[in-house]
């Protein structure tokens, strides 16, 4: 089955990079079509429930489809007209348009005109809040131009997807979630967007066992939580191991075990299939006083005794701090590494290690 992603641009190689690991993850086949700003075509070995299975553990995928025809703006009414609809549109049904990149397309008429089309060769009813198939045109492949002040426009769309849409991101799930909404708030918790994408770098499986030995007030643990792993976490601070119980109580999550401990010094009864941290940052009360990089360090090592041999790593890091360094006189390596430009002096760097 062919399909479409519908990436994040908020971030160039996150969004990719999650979608890829999560697709190992699940085991399902892939070869990488096209690419283009924000879309990625593949061709998937893969059921429709597989790819809602997929798409419902994403936290930069704004949008799955299956695809129907590619074509240009040019053809696209003669291509509309060779498709057979009654194989996708048995029930309602909505066109919707999406321009990537902004570029300058007449939604409504395009919308209404091939809806018109459609709801004929259907002989389906067209429902604009409540439809169960959503038949979406991506306007992609554009052409750009720069301009005197050297601002970037689009002259012309090169191509049209033709797709179904097959799931797409549950936003609420993000709303409802923001730290400061959980029972014990800490400022400077992760996002829940950039925790999941953590978990999927992590290449977490449903049922497996987690580890966050820096796990603060627990966004990382909540993500995980969700597929049904056993979460394990620890913080050196009373307060952050009091609040990350009480977290993951509120969410309803029961198979979990939180340590006040110093990671150097974990002690585990067993051993966890991945890992996704989010270290402190400095020298500070949390750190004993302690240099950085010598945590991370002494981190890595513990924490690698308890690492399946197959597990994966993901942490956080400020890029300041050189992770290669880090590595060296552990069973570690790493495997790809992604910026995230938080502000003026700081940069995070999201690191994907597994064993040698």
């Amino acid at each position: 089955m062919e399909i479409t992603v519908v990436l994040s641009q908020e971030n160039e190689t996150l969004p990719k990079a999650e979608l890829l690991s999560r697709l190992e993850t699940l085991d399902i086949k892939y070869t990488i079509l096209n690419e283009y700003p924000g879309i990625i075509e593949l061709d998937v070995g893969a059921t429709w429930e597989d790819i809602v299975e997929l798409g419902s553990h994403l936290g930069y995928t704004h949008e799955i489809l299956k695809t129907i025809s590619k074509t240009t703006p040019e053809k696209l009414e003669e291509s509309i007209e060779d498709i057979d609809w009654t194989k996708y549109v048995t029930d309602s049904f909505k066109v919707r348009v999406k321009r990537m990149g902004g570029g300058d397309v007449d939604k409504d008429k395009i919308e209404r005109n091939i809806g018109g089309f459609i709801k004929q060769k259907s002989n389906m009813p067209v429902s604009l809040d409540d439809a169960i198939c959503t038949i979406k045109l991506i306007y992609t492949n554009p052409e750009q131009v720069v301009n005197e002040y050297k601002e970037v426009s689009i002259k012309k769309y090169n191509k049209v997807i033709i797709s179904q849409l097959i799931i797409e991101q549950d936003k609420k799930h993000f709303f409802d979630n923001k730290p400061h909404k959980r029972p014990y708030f800490h400022p400077g918790s992760m996002s829940p967007k950039l925790a999941l994408c953590m978990v999927n770098l992590a290449h977490v499986h449903n049922n497996d066992t987690v580890l966050d030995p820096f796990c603060g007030t627990g966004g990382i643990l909540i993500e995980a939580g969700i597929l049904n792993t056993k979460l394990i976490g620890s913080d050196i601070e009373k307060h952050m191991y009091e609040g990350s119980k009480l977290n993951l109580a509120h969410e309803g999550f029961e198979d979990f075990k939180i340590m006040w401990e110093d990671v150097r010094k974990l002690e585990l009864d067993e051993t966890v299939d991945a890992v996704a941290m989010d270290p402190p940052y400095g020298i500070s009360t949390t750190l004993g006083g302690d240099n950085t990089k010598e945590l991370y360090h002494e981190a890595l090592i513990a924490i690698s005794n308890y690492l399946k041999d197959d597990g994966y790593i993901c942490m956080a890091s400020p890029h300041y701090i050189d992770l290669n360094e880090v590595v060296e006189g552990t069973s570690l390596k790493i495997n790809q590494q992604h910026a995230i430009r938080m502000h003026k002096s700081l940069t995070r760097i999201i690191t994907v290690l597994s064993k040698k």
